[in-house]
Order: C-alpha cells, then structure tokens, then sequence
C-alpha cells in the first residue's frame, strides 16, 4: 500500500515529513505501532531541527540516539492527529506492518492480516479523505531467508563483521575495526549488530 503526500496532509503529520525529509532522509524502520500512532527510527544525513520537531504536539517524545560522519539517527514517537478512532480498532487487527519505505513521493508498507481486515483498513483511510494505492493482495508466508529480517544497513554491518572475523572465536577483530571499514561511527555499528542479533535470534528462538 502506497501513501502519497497528500496523505501525509490529510494524516495531519506532513510537518514531521518535511523535517525528517529536509534533513536527508537514508533509511526509515518502523518499531513499533499502536493504533493511531507509531515509534519509528529515521537515519538522516544532517540533524534534524530539534527545535521545529518538539513544537510539534502529535510527537509524544523523541530521542537522538546515534550520530556518526554523514548519519544522524532518532527514535520518534508520535500520533497522527487526523486519524480517526475506527482505524485505531482496525490497525489493532493488523497482525504487522512490514518494510516501511520513505520517499520523496510518498511512503510503501505491507499490511499484514486477514484480507477483511485489510480491506476494511483501506476502508477507514479512505473514509478520512485519505486514498492509498492498494498495490496488491497476496498470501504472506513469512521471509524466505532469515536475514530478510534485517534492514539494509544492519545487514550490511552483520556481513562485513562476519566476513571481517568478528564473529570468530576468539574475535579477530573489534566493532571500531568493521566501523572504520564501513566509514561509520563505532556506536552505530555496534548499535546495528546489537538489532540484527536481536531480529535473527528472534526467528530462531
């Protein structure tokens, strides 16, 4: 399902668009969501205006939690003021959301649940004004692969740190090793293997 900026309008939550775009936005992970509202962490190429981000009064909190050369990372919490309260009941049958993508045109993401409930999800949006782009309807089984389950970034942190020997007993090499051969900083990469390790673990346990 495609949302386009439009929506974001219509959501009452284009203002956190815009800083989030106006600072360059690189990746964007969706960690959890609750009805009405959603805590998200966006990797930006400059820092976000924290000044223009806490006047916004749908964002409940928010928190930079990285910075390196060229990334900038926040966890944001917020609630998109325009929604109405049936598709808070609705996004509560949703089993997940999945592969949230930000772009300059708009946002992507994959529902996942029963088709009655999707369809009645696309329902309440449209009934708020707002109208995605319902791509497509499908049967979902899972990720075929386990590191599916990362992120882009985080994948690339878990295969250079195991093709560099990080994961070899003893280790041949430190997390400040794989961050200086991805250019990045070391609380990053650490902060990506911690996250990758959680998600490949969580599939497995």
């Amino acid at each position: 399902m495609t949302l386009s900026d439009p929506a974001f309008d219509r959501m009452g939550i284009a203002e956190l668009v815009s800083i989030s775009r106006d600072a360059g936005v690189l990746e964007f992970e969706e960690l959890a969501c609750h009805g009405t509202g959603a805590i998200g962490q966006v990797a930006v190429e400059t820092p976000i205006d924290e000044d223009r981000l806490s006047d916004l009064e749908y964002v409940d909190w928010w928190e930079r939690v990285a910075d390196s050369e060229g990334e900038y990372r926040y966890v944001i919490a917020f609630t998109a003021p325009a929604l109405p309260e049936g598709l808070a009941d609705r996004s509560d049958e949703l089993i997940g959301t999945c592969e949230p993508d930000v772009t300059d045109q708009g946002a992507t993401l994959s529902l996942v649940g029963s088709q009655e409930t999707i369809s009645g999800t696309v329902d309440e949006y449209e009934r708020a004004g707002i109208s995605p782009d319902l791509r497509k309807l499908g049967t979902y089984d899972g990720h075929d692969h386990p590191l599916d389950e990362l992120t882009n970034r985080q994948r690339e942190a878990v295969q250079t740190a195991y093709e560099m020997g990080y994961y070899e007993v003893p280790r041949t090499v430190t997390t400040e090793d794989v961050a200086a051969e991805l250019d990045v900083d070391p609380s990053t990469i650490a902060e990506h293997l911690q996250r990758a390790e959680r998600n490949l673990l969580g599939q497995h346990l």
